[in-house]
């Protein structure tokens, strides 16, 4: 294998040298080579941890899938850091389901610790440094219930469990256990519109903004069907309006169906 090949397997691993000092550089770029190509036909899951952190490194096959060797603007790939510091909530209204409707969006939530000694703070451990890394980036400044969110590495490696600490490692809500390659290619900032999916098959679009309309101004809908299942898209006025009604009403049931929201980034209806 070439140099050059050899170099794109390493960022593909995020740089992770303290993972591999052990190991053959041209070992594990063969193998990781293989595990891609695998990927391509549905066959492999090329999972990697790491045991000092206990993070779980980017599933380096999707990655590649998703943005085809190139990362967004402004993501560098090499964070190994999993554990996000969130400021400047809203305490009244943010609770750590809420948060975790609004971060798994860009990865696996593990675990969400609210500060008491501090309201407005809360600790996010991701499932691995690239996802925490595309939070990081895309939600840094985000307006959730009033508040521009401040969103940084913490200096926590992890959180541990605790009573006081939110589990959802085990959580079917994770976006990323199936389909990954598709949802880190879905991640954005949020916008002014949402995209609903798993909806009942009867569903109208007065059943929408009956669902909806409490978080802000709806400007239009759309329902449409795709591979025979009901999806719909809502325009809210602003960005705000969207991501409240996103981390209020992902998860939630209309006529029994549990629905699935993220953000869209179509401009228009």
């Amino acid at each position: 294998m070439s140099d050059q090949g050899i170099s794109q397997i390493r960022h593909c691993l995020l740089n992770r040298e303290a993972v591999l000092h052990n190991l053959d550089m041209e070992t594990v770029a063969c193998t990781l080579f293989n595990l891609l190509e695998q990927e391509q036909v549905g066959a492999a899951q090329a999972n990697i941890s790491d045991p000092s952190t206990g993070c779980q490194l980017g599933n380096a096959a999707a990655i590649a899938t998703a943005f085809g060797g190139v990362l967004p603007p402004g993501i560098s790939g090499t964070n190994d850091r999993c554990t996000i510091l969130v400021s400047n909530l809203n305490p009244d209204k943010v609770d750590e389901d809420k948060l975790f409707n609004l971060f798994s969006l860009y990865g696996n939530i593990v675990r969400i610790k609210m500060l008491r000694n501090k309201p407005d703070h809360a600790l996010i451990q991701m499932g691995d440094g690239f996802q925490a890394e595309l939070a990081v980036h895309f939600l840094k400044g985000a307006v959730l219930f009033g508040k521009h969110l401040e969103v940084n590495f913490s200096k926590h490696a992890n959180i541990t469990s605790a009573p006081d600490t939110h589990d959802y490692s085990g959580s079917n809500l994770n976006r990323f256990n199936r389909n990954a390659a598709k949802n880190y290619r879905y991640c954005c900032a949020p916008t002014k519109m949402i995209h609903l999916s798993t909806l009942p098959q009867d569903v109208t679009e007065e059943d929408i903004l009956n669902h909806l309309e409490e978080h802000g101004a709806i400007i239009n809908t759309k329902l449409f069907e795709a591979n025979g299942k009901k999806q719909a898209l809502a325009l809210f006025e602003n960005e705000e309006q969207a991501t409240e009604a996103l981390v209020c009403k992902h998860a939630s049931s209309i006529d029994g169906s549990i629905i699935r929201i993220s953000f869209s980034q179509l401009q228009s209806i």
